[in-house]
């Protein structure tokens, strides 16, 4: 539905976007994640043709942003930023204004709309008494008035609190689910991402640094917890029970061991018959935050300035 392909941004001699490439298929949820200035924005702008690429291309339903411009971006509702409304008027008036402006947009029936976003009862208050998640909502709303088959939002979660959060989650999928729009979230804040996205893609520098789909969000180690006095006996242990395996010690306590669920009888029992006091084992899930960073330090990334949590 949306396909990006070898995108490139130059911005006088530096290099904002470097064959930026991914796929958002209908139903589906995309992640687009990265530090702030890391380029999500700028691929954004150039995917709703607010801003052109120096090089690549960017289709909507087989449609060309660059050369097919009014087909391509008929097909995308979007959000970019924070929605901006008149707020001396009401939800629904601010819904008939943009009806206003789409050329040829047939009758729509506010009420559904609304409801499918959570307004079904807020319509017909004023904009001005709207909280941050309702505004949030609306724009959502406003972003749908033309049935697109491609839904965009630029950090949509940016200053909603918890149950906020959590109900524009709700929406997002279902929207993916039941009307089969492509959605792609870009946002700074894996631990959200990782509730919600199907498959992502990190961006740091410009680049793309890996696109994985939604069961490769964690990876699991063995965690395990001994005595200090028996920690360096039973790393060794651990070295002869798994052979050519990377312990590594994070605490004079705890170390893990990047092994599947079904080694911990195994590693336990090596512990035991060694008179290793064991006071934890188990499995410990490596967070869609920790393979970033783990990533981008490997490759000089910028993790200073990643936000997981608001």
């Amino acid at each position: 539905m949306l396909s990006v392909q070898n995108v490139h941004k130059k911005m006088g001699q530096t290099n904002v976007l470097t064959n930026v490439s991914f796929d958002v298929t209908p139903g589906e949820i995309f992640g687009f994640l990265g530090p702030n200035g890391a380029g999500k924005t700028t691929t954004i702008r150039i995917i709703t043709g607010l801003m052109p690429a120096t090089h690549g291309s960017v289709t909507v339903d087989g449609f060309d942003v660059s050369t097919e411009r009014q087909q391509a971006l008929s097909r995308i509702g979007a959000i970019v930023e924070n929605p901006a409304f008149y707020p001396y008027l009401t939800g629904r008036e601010n819904l008939i204004h943009a009806m206003n402006l789409i050329p040829g947009l047939k009758k729509i029936d506010l009420n559904a709309l609304g409801a499918l976003v959570g307004l079904e009862t807020k319509l017909d208050m004023k904009v001005k008494q709207y909280s941050l998640g309702m505004k949030q909502r609306l724009g959502i709303a406003r972003a749908l008035l033309h049935n697109p088959k491609v839904l965009i939002l630029d950090e949509p979660t940016n200053g909603l609190d918890p149950a906020g959060i959590a109900n524009l989650r709700n929406y997002l999928r279902h929207l993916a689910d039941h009307r089969g729009i492509a959605i792609l979230i870009s946002s700074h804040l894996l631990s959200e991402m990782e509730l919600i996205t199907d498959r992502f893609a990190i961006i740091d520098q410009g680049q793309i640094k890996s696109v994985q789909d939604g069961e490769a969000k964690t990876e699991s180690v063995i965690l395990c917890k001994v005595g200090r006095e028996q920690m360096n006996e039973a790393l060794d242990v651990v070295a002869l029970a798994f052979d050519e395996v990377k312990i590594i010690q994070q605490s004079a306590e705890t170390f893990i061991v990047p092994r599947p669920e079904t080694d911990i009888p195994r590693l336990l029992k090596h512990l035991v018959e060694r008179d290793i006091a064991v006071y934890q084992i188990g499995m410990k899930h490596e967070t869609l935050e920790e393979q970033f960073l783990k990533l981008t330090k490997k490759e000089g990334g910028t993790t200073n300035a990643f936000i997981t949590s608001q």
